[in-house]
């Protein structure tokens, strides 16, 4: 079994076709709900132990210093949690475009744009959580979504009292939304049980051979065509 740290390009990349396909999704049911076409796409992945999130998220941050988070936990048979983080005015740009407003109006997230964060967050991450089971032919529920907006710290000191002492590292995906040209980022971060780590390590040490990586590489690709709309949660 490989040790996560040390995956190889192709296990990278098998990773992060699960992220691509659960955006592709999560971007068609999001244009649907703004009647306009959205793009979200990851650009790259990384690999974080857990004390090393904290500094991650301080670059996540921008003027105001804050960041808006939506956390869901991992039930069932892949237990963990993801927390979906915006730079602060990150948020208050998709909430405008949420609520059909000009880029700019919100310069606060009152209830309602609270409540539109939250609803992406639960299609973005519902929507990856679908691709990622069938990647790992496992069953992945998700509770309800949870709202946090913070100084990094406050975060992650929220997330770190539930995710348990156990968790060892944080896959960290870069998230990009294009909306009309309009381009701003947000961040989903896996935080993956122990056991449910071993159960991603397992199905990506199959990615070790040649051969393997072909057939990774079709099936990513199946599942990128078979996966559908549908959502947990």
């Amino acid at each position: 079994m490989p040790n996560i740290e040390n995956l190889n390009a192709v296990q990278l990349d098998a990773l992060q076709e699960t992220g691509n396909i659960g955006c592709s999704h999560a971007a068609t049911a999001v244009s649907n709900m703004v009647s306009k076409p959205v793009e979200i796409s990851v650009p790259d992945i990384k690999i974080k132990r857990m004390d090393e999130l904290r500094d991650t998220l301080k670059t996540f941050s921008d003027k105001h210093d804050k960041v808006v988070g939506v956390y869901l936990e991992l039930t069932n048979e892949f237990l963990g949690s993801i927390l979906f983080v915006f730079p602060y005015t990150s948020a208050l740009a998709l909430a405008d475009i949420l609520l059909s407003q000009p880029i700019g109006t919100s310069k606060d997230l009152d209830e309602m744009g609270q409540s539109a964060i939250m609803e992406v967050g639960n299609v973005v991450v519902s929507a990856y959580t679908n691709a990622l089971g069938k990647f790992l032919n496992t069953t992945i529920m998700l509770s309800p979504p949870s709202y946090a907006c913070d100084v990094p710290d406050g975060v992650l000191e929220n997330i770190t009292k539930n995710i348990g002492k156990e968790t060892t590292h944080a896959l960290v995906f870069n998230t990009t939304f294009n909306e009309e040209n309009n381009l701003f980022k947000s961040y989903f971060i896996l935080l993956p049980s122990p056991k449910s780590l071993d159960i991603l390590l397992d199905k990506l040490s199959s990615c070790l051979t040649q051969n393997q990586d072909e057939e990774t590489k079709k099936y990513l690709c199946s599942l990128s065509k078979n996966s559908g709309n549908n959502t947990n949660g």
